[in-house]
């Protein structure tokens, strides 16, 4: 990993690991020139090993390259195959750009780790997926009922005011049957 010399130690602004213990460290400290980012990578056991040192600005472009290319990686996963898994397994009856569309906003939301063992859907986005489908499921289900409802409050109004009415026309045909009778 990285060392920095013990008069160095104090100008340390924070440390991290890159992407594990086993692969690579990251060290941001301040410089002579300004803040700087020192990465080492050294994969366990692998006999390689790199350095090299970015400024914050050439991390934040480094960072958005990464993610660019990230997403054009992924999106390129979707291959004919894993559609075609994602449609039997979990979204039967959707058009390939339905399945891409759930898939990439899966994505998003799992930093990515939607293909697991061999490029095949990981089984816990696989259930997210069947999840989801089963939410807007209930959902769309839950509007219907509620417009059904509404609807059907519209008809016990207007029965209820029918039926004041019609107490109201009893009320008038026995005065009228009552005025109309010989006394």
């Amino acid at each position: 990993m990285v060392s920095t010399s013990t008069t160095d130690r104090r100008d340390v602004i924070v440390r991290s690991v890159f992407l594990s213990d086993n692969v690579g460290e990251m060290v941001a400290w301040h410089d002579v020139e300004g803040p700087a980012i020192d990465i080492h990578l050294e994969p366990l056991d692998s006999g390689q090993r790199v350095d090299l040192s970015i400024t914050p600005a050439e991390a934040r472009i480094v960072a958005g390259q990464l993610a660019e290319i990230a997403a054009i990686a992924q999106r390129a996963g979707w291959t004919p195959a894993v559609l075609a898994e994602v449609r039997e397994r979990f979204l039967p009856g959707l058009t390939d750009e339905q399945i891409i569309e759930r898939l990439d906003a899966l994505a998003d939301r799992l930093d990515g780790g939607v293909l697991g063992h061999r490029g095949h859907v990981d089984w816990r986005a696989g259930r997210m997926l069947v999840a989801e489908t089963g939410a807007e499921l209930l959902d769309r289900a839950d509007t219907a009922v509620g417009e059904a409802e509404r609807h059907l409050a519209g008809y016990r109004q207007a029965v209820e005011r029918l039926g004041a009415v019609k107490a109201e026309l009893d009320q008038v045909r026995r005065f009228y049957r009552a005025e109309s009778e010989v006394a």
